[in-house]
């Protein structure tokens, strides 16, 4: 046989990383006692892919070695017991294969969290669009009714102008006795102080009658629901304390209209 032909066959290659049957591994074994050139060139290989192993890999952890190769074995009818240094290659090997294995999934942990953020970022989007198109509506609805009932024959609008605390005073009163309902339209009036409130009156007969107190308007709420009273000859609008007051402050009169 030449030993040189039989060195550069591959074979022992395969002896090392453990691919060959158990004829062709003691036929390896034999050619190795008898020959120094085989067994030089094995230890030479073994050497090498250690050293590969060790350049790129890492021991995997307890048992995953020892479920490759008995894997291996009922496979391939590979020996039980490899070598020490054949035992370390194929760990480093199977530890080359785990770390791409772990570094894969968490690749596509990354990938999945991310996906997943973006698909609850969408869905808050969409919640919010929603939460706001609900808003618009209810919004417009409340606009509808209130046009609704000023555009009603019934429904009378009492301008009430300025007196002279200040100058561009102005508010309307939208009354309806056949629905006895009152709304209250700000045109302009002064930011009063935190501890004042607006206070709107119905003047009759019997004199002043509070509607209630009031807010200055909101952006989108032009008009606020006011108490009805019936008999209204006049309204008026006065600054006084938080709360309200049970009679009108008359030098705090800011507006006031007749109804026609």
């Amino acid at each position: 046989m030449d030993i040189k032909t039989y060195i550069a066959s591959g074979i022992l290659e395969q002896y090392v990383l453990g691919k060959l049957t158990p004829q062709e591994e003691a036929e390896v074994e034999k050619y190795a006692k008898q020959h120094p050139e085989v067994r030089q060139e094995l230890d030479a290989i073994e050497l090498a892919l250690e050293e590969y192993a060790l350049l790129h890999g890492k021991p995997p952890p307890p048992g995953v070695l020892s479920a490759i190769l008995q894997r291996l074995h009922a496979e391939e009818k590979l020996p039980a017991k490899p070598s020490g240094r054949r035992l370390r290659i194929l760990g480093y090997a199977a530890g080359l294969l785990l770390a791409g294995a772990i570094a894969g999934l968490l690749a596509l942990y990354q990938i999945n969290r991310q996906q997943s953020a973006e698909i609850t970022a969408l869905n808050q989007q969409a919640a919010l669009a929603l939460q706001s198109c609900d808003s618009i509506q209810i919004a417009a609805q409340r606009l509808e009714n209130l046009l609704d009932f000023v555009r009603q024959p019934s429904t009378q609008a009492v301008v009430m102008e300025a007196t002279g605390l200040a100058a561009d005073a102005v508010a309307t009163v939208f009354y309806n006795p056949e629905t006895q309902r009152s709304l209250i339209g700000v045109g302009q009036l002064p930011a009063p102080a935190q501890d004042k409130q607006y206070q709107l009156w119905a003047i009759t007969e019997s004199g002043a009658v509070s509607m209630g107190v009031f807010e200055l308007p909101e952006k989108g709420r032009p008009l606020q629901e006011v108490s009805f009273v019936d008999g209204a000859q006049a309204f008026a609008v006065t600054l006084e304390n938080r709360g309200g007051s049970p009679v009108p402050t008359l030098g705090q009169m800011y507006v006031m209209g007749e109804r026609g």
